[in-house]
């Protein structure tokens, strides 16, 4: 659990204090979205077996998400929001990039058994779960814009 909550929690943490110098508004307005989208969604996957992460947590495999869901996936989406920001006519690229980054880290978590798939899961539907959860993000931010709050 300690590598769990170091490298999805305490690193995503210590990149996102970039954020919060340059753009605070956006980790403010962007993290709980992505958080909920991120909680969500794992726990619909943790339930339904479609993966794991270990360690394995009986009656509550969701535990050993926590860290992910609280730092790298909402930091993840607030980066990505900035991004657009910073970069209005690449939006498209920007959601693919950030959409791919994160399917591959997951794939490497898959390669080192860190996680692993099941009930005919596989990582073209992880890349779906993120188009799914950074989608949910975007259009929030799309929102936070036609009432002028980002």
């Amino acid at each position: 659990m300690l590598i769990n909550i170091i490298c999805g929690f305490v690193i995503p943490w210590l990149a996102a204090i970039f954020l919060i110098r340059k753009s605070p508004k956006t980790l403010l307005l962007i993290y709980p979205i992505g958080s909920v989208a991120s909680l969500v969604i794992n726990s619909f996957g943790f339930q339904l077996g479609f993966w794991d992460f270990t360690p394995l947590i009986p009656n509550d495999e969701s535990v050993s998400a926590l860290p992910l869901d609280t730092g790298l996936y909402p930091i993840l989406a607030s980066f990505m929001i900035w991004a657009i920001l910073l970069h209005r006519n690449k939006t498209a690229l920007i959601l693919f990039l950030f959409i791919l980054f994160t399917t591959l880290l997951e794939f490497s978590a898959l390669l080192v058994g860190k996680v692993t798939y099941g009930n005919g899961w596989n990582i073209g539907f992880t890349f779906l779960s993120y188009l799914l959860a950074f989608g949910i993000v975007f259009i929030y931010f799309k929102l936070l814009e036609k009432f002028r709050l980002l």
